[in-house]
């Protein structure tokens, strides 16, 4: 090897090595400086885990879910007695949640919607009544966002699209009992993945199947066999509401 070859390879392995160290130098985690442009940095803390950084939903929210199955059953069936006792079930509950939950959006809605739910009960009102409690069902879902690893919204939303699809149904208007079941199918299909846990699995399978079988009896204006898909769907999803409940 020439002298002139030796010199240029010595020269190319420096390169290389200071390349090398620059290039570790690129993943050192820079130090923290003293003091910055504003003053000192503020110490920062690691993440916890996922686990503790996002809680669990109370469970009397998954109860006011099951509370508004009630109170809604009232007013298909005119049934006020029913109602009013639902009502009363919520206003105990209600508060509790509150304390639980804290000012988390939704909460003002919900509080609002809850007492004109009261009011048109109380006026035996059937379309009014409804109305006022989607309103507050929509905004618990709301509030069960704030619980980012729980399905409770989820279960909130899909239950209100029920109730939807089951007041047109009885009330034998199909124009808006279809409109709502586009939206059932819309809001199923979102929720089902966040549902998804292996010990639910085959009550998930059930509903899917039901929620295809009540599009095609709503588009046949088939009324007795809507209600029995409502029925399957209903029970399904008391089942994976119960699943949940609490975790």
């Amino acid at each position: 090897m020439t002298y002139s070859n030796y010199s240029t390879l010595k020269l190319v392995s420096v390169i290389s090595l200071t390349l090398l160290v620059s290039g570790c130098n690129m993943f050192t985690p820079l130090k923290k400086p003293e003091i910055g442009p504003a003053g000192s940095p503020v110490e920062t803390k690691s993440n916890p885990p996922i686990s503790q950084r996002f809680e669990s939903p109370p469970k009397e929210l998954y109860d006011l879910e099951a509370t508004a199955g009630v109170i809604f059953q009232g007013i298909n069936k005119k049934d006020w007695v029913q109602a009013e006792r639902g009502v009363a079930t919520l206003q105990t509950l209600w508060p509790q949640i509150k304390d639980l939950a804290g000012n988390k959006k939704g909460i003002k809605d919900a509080d609002e919607a809850l007492t004109t739910l009261e009011t048109d009960i109380n006026k035996q009102s059937s379309s009014a009544s409804y109305e006022s409690l989607i309103k507050f069902m929509a905004s618990v879902s709301d509030v069960g966002k704030s619980y980012k690893l729980s399905p409770l919204s989820d279960i909130v939303a899909i239950g209100n699209t029920i109730r939807n699809v089951s007041f047109y149904v009885q009330e034998k208007d199909w124009d808006k009992a279809k409109a709502k079941m586009k939206e059932l199918e819309g809001a199923w299909g979102q929720a089902k993945p966040s549902m998804e846990k292996v010990g639910i699995l085959s009550e998930i399978t059930k509903t899917h199947s039901a929620v295809k079988q009540l599009k095609d009896a709503v588009e046949a204006e088939n009324k007795g066999a809507a209600e029995e898909q409502i029925a399957n769907i209903n029970a399904s999803m008391g089942i994976i509401r119960e699943y949940y409940h609490g975790k």
